[in-house]
């Protein structure tokens, strides 16, 4: 072979070469193209994050504090007014308070007290507009790398901090905080912020401002106090419980002789003010001043003052966004007008009860609270134990969370199933265990440890059966009857953990609930099916005469319509005045009564909720520290009386009845299909109460009936379907879930639907406008034909 030839085939050698090259040229253009796109895409979102971080900051621009600086100084007394029996408000109670706080102008403070405070919690305050940004870059940067701020707050930030008690730790807030804090540097001068920052922040053992502590600690007032006396006081504020003087004389000794190290450093004292002061800081001693003999608040107040005092609190906390200590000092110190709700009678009358301890067990341990409204949502009336003996104790009222027992039936179960038509008034429900009720065992049991099978849900409410309650919970699901307690009744204590069947079918609450919460609840079922939020007060001024919190246009949540509501409304009444009526006790000569009797399984618990024409009421007892089950007699307390308040506050009351939704009508059913009963073929009747549109249709059942001359409404005859029942239960329920014995009885045993009907309705009852009443129903020809009409 020529040698071109083999030069040609063999000699690959710079053919390779270029190959290569054209590949790594290949790869380099693919990894530039990614490169390129990839800093394409970072700018791109940089560009985004970065718009949507400036745009976030910008949007907080206008953040300031909405409390007037001006009037934390102000020491005027605040007054509460009550309505008298013509409806105009007369001075009840004025409000005085021991808290340790005394204000003192900015001239009034000595130089040395503002100095130190300078120097050691914000050395750059006469110069910056509000924030130190070297301290905030400084402290943004510890944020991101730690987790948590050590700081950076100027005096300016920490006296909004004390105003709004917004101390959360997060970028946001801090950036709240800055913007709030150039706006307030804007608004008011340096003088003036200084002066509120030295009268608010806490100096410790439980003092505001350096008046008070100078008081306490060195038996003087702030101008008289030296240089090494303002250290002390100004070194407490890194943290007041750590450095206060009285518990913790050498940690304060150590932070007082930092401040005046700082203050020489910032040459505010001089070298020989700086070993005098410091000399004297090795051998302080303090005072710890007591109040004078006979000093201080000796005010008690009532329990609905209590309680109002608290939703204002709240309230004032809201609208301004301050701190719970911000908002009582407006109510002390702000000269501010409160117009209360209360109803002095329904007062009185509640507080005399429960004064007399016939009315009460004889153990002391079990105790009560108590809560009356209209069915607006005005509070008439407050006890929150059997005996107040200081101010702002615990309010079992409202405070306290127990467990409802079968009291939750008529609002977590009842109430939304005849709200959706899965049942209503005499619908056939089954008194049978659930499989797989708790654990692997069925139930709910029932309190007497029986299941007496088909029964209406009038026998099953009226008796307060357990198993029938969770049944119809489980076909509406829990879920429903969770939500329409959260969003529909405002209960504010329930947890995730009690949306399932055991929690809303029988009350066995994670955490429980208050008397409030299920006092308002039941309003519901006398005035249209409306929830009012339960209010104290109907509207508070400031000093001025401006109205800055109102109640007097309450907005009610429609939580039920008001079909229903008179549906419930009357099975309620059967509870009262049912043959077995577990709530007989409450009953109440010549007015109309509507409530629900709860117990617990393990009778640490018992309620009554109820209402008559002019109030709804609720009731809890128990022992008040530790649960613990209560025998028969005293688990009986609390529907006797709830029904003493009630009787005697009514009994020089003008008549006053009930009114129900005109589209709800009576008609006669059968007890053994719950259908609408045919005369002279069902053998034992009562009375229902339906919706317009919503009847059950005529009894369609063969009946076998021995002697037909029991078959009429109220007769004495047994339906085949609920078995008799022929033994008393044992006192205590052996099973976890099983609630509410009869109030009246400890061995009271339900007996088969045997109803007497009800009273024919009452023509239409002429009633005050201003009164959330029903609409009286009438229409007989709203009765399918061929059953029995009532009235």
């Amino acid at each position: 072979m020529r040698k071109t030839d083999i030069n040609q085939f063999g000699n690959t050698g710079p053919l390779k070469d270029r190959a290569a090259a054209a590949t790594a040229g290949s790869i380099g253009k693919i990894i530039g193209k990614a490169f390129l796109t990839l800093i394409a895409i970072l700018t791109v979102t940089g560009i985004i994050v970065g718009t949507f971080l400036i745009s976030f900051i910008w949007s907080m621009k206008d953040e300031t504090i909405s409390y007037d600086l001006n009037k934390l100084k102000l020491n005027y007394t605040s007054f509460i007014y009550v309505n008298d029996d013509d409806g105009n408000p007369v001075e009840y109670l004025s409000l005085h308070s021991n808290e340790n706080r005394i204000w003192v102008s900015y001239d009034q403070i000595p130089q040395a007290m503002k100095d130190a405070i300078v120097a050691i919690e914000d050395k750059r305050y006469w110069e910056h507009e509000g924030v130190d940004w070297y301290r905030t870059f400084g402290a943004v940067t510890h944020l991101f790398s730690q987790g948590s701020s050590y700081g950076g707050s100027t005096i300016t930030q920490q006296l909004i901090k004390n105003v709004t008690g917004d101390k959360d730790v997060s970028l946001t807030r801090k950036v709240k905080e800055i913007f709030r804090a150039l706006n307030l540097n804007k608004a008011y001068s340096k003088e003036q912020i200084l002066e509120t920052y030295l009268n608010v922040v806490p100096f410790g053992s439980g003092t505001n401002g350096v008046q008070a502590a100078a008081n306490l600690y060195f038996d003087k007032d702030i101008q008289d106090c030296d240089i090494a006396e303002c250290a002390a006081i100004a070194g407490i504020t890194q943290n007041p419980s750590r450095y206060t003087p009285l518990v913790y004389p050498e940690n304060n000794m150590g932070r007082q002789q930092t401040v005046l190290t700082e203050m020489y450093n910032q040459e505010k004292i001089s070298k020989k003010q700086y070993d005098e002061a410091m000399e004297k800081s090795r051998h302080m001693t303090f005072v710890g001043k007591q109040k004078e003999e006979g000093g201080g608040n000796t005010q008690i107040w009532n329990w609905y003052v209590e309680t109002m005092f608290e939703d204002v609190k709240e309230d004032l906390m809201e609208l301004y966004s301050c701190t719970s200590a911000k908002a009582e000092d407006m109510i002390y110190h702000d000269g501010l007008k409160i117009y209360s709700a209360m109803e002095p009678e329904m007062q009185e009358t509640a507080e005399e009860v429960i004064k007399d301890p016939e009315n009460l067990p004889e153990n002391h341990k079990i105790d009560l609270g108590y809560m009356a409204m209209d069915y607006n949502g005005r509070v008439l009336a407050v006890v929150g134990a059997r005996e107040k003996t200081r101010n702002r104790p615990m309010n079992l009222a409202t405070d306290a969370q127990r467990q409802p027992g079968s009291t939750i039936k008529p609002i977590g179960v009842y109430a939304p199933a005849i709200e959706m038509n899965a049942i209503n008034y005499s619908t056939i429900v089954e008194d049978e265990p659930l499989e797989n009720w708790s654990g692997n065992k069925p139930g709910p049991k029932n309190f007497d440890n029986r299941y007496l099978g088909s029964m209406t849900v009038e026998f099953a409410l009226e008796n307060s059966r357990n198993a029938p309650s969770a049944r119809i919970c489980k076909e509406i699901t829990p879920d429903v009857g969770y939500t329409f307690l959260k969003d529909k009744l405002n209960f504010k204590s329930l947890q995730p953990a009690d949306n399932d069947l055991a929690p809303i079918a029988v009350g066995g609450m994670s955490e429980g609930v208050t008397v409030r919460e299920m006092t308002a609840a039941f309003q519901i079922f006398a005035n249209g099916g409306n929830f009012y939020k339960p209010y104290t007060y109907y509207y508070v001024e400031d000093h001025d005469g401006n109205v800055i919190l109102d109640n007097r246009t309450p907005e009610p949540v429609e939580a039920i319509s008001s079909q229903t509501s008179s549906v419930m409304h009357k099975l309620l009444n059967r509870v009262i005045v049912g043959s077995q009526g577990s709530g007989s006790k409450a009953a109440i000569s010549g007015w109309e009564v509507f409530g629900k009797t709860g117990t617990t399984n393990d009778q640490k618990d018992s309620w009554f909720i109820g209402g008559t024409p002019y109030a709804v009421a609720g009731i809890w007892t128990g022992y008040r520290d530790t649960p613990t089950a209560m025998n028969n007699t005293e688990k009986k307390y609390a529907i006797s009386i709830w029904q003493k308040i009630m009787a005697n506050y009514l009994e020089d009351k003008e008549p006053l009845k009930f009114t129900y939704d005109e589209e709800v009508t009576a008609a006669t059913f059968c007890q053994q299909s719950g259908k609408l009963a045919v005369s002279g073929v069902c053998p034992k009747t009562g009375t229902g109460w339906y919706k317009k549109g919503e009847f059950p249709g005529k009894c369609d059942i063969a009946h076998e009936v021995e002697n037909p001359e029991e078959s009429s409404e109220g007769g004495e005859g047994e339906p085949s379907s609920v078995p008799p029942t022929d033994s008393n239960p044992p006192e205590t329920p052996s099973d976890p879930t099983q609630t509410e014995p009869p109030v009246d009885s400890g061995n009271h045993q339900p007996e088969p639907p045997n109803h007497t009907p009800s009273e024919p309705m009452e023509p239409p009852v002429s009633v005050p406008a201003d009164d959330n009443v029903y609409v009286q129903p009438g229409n007989d020809d709203m009765v399918p034909p061929g059953v029995v009409p009532v009235g």
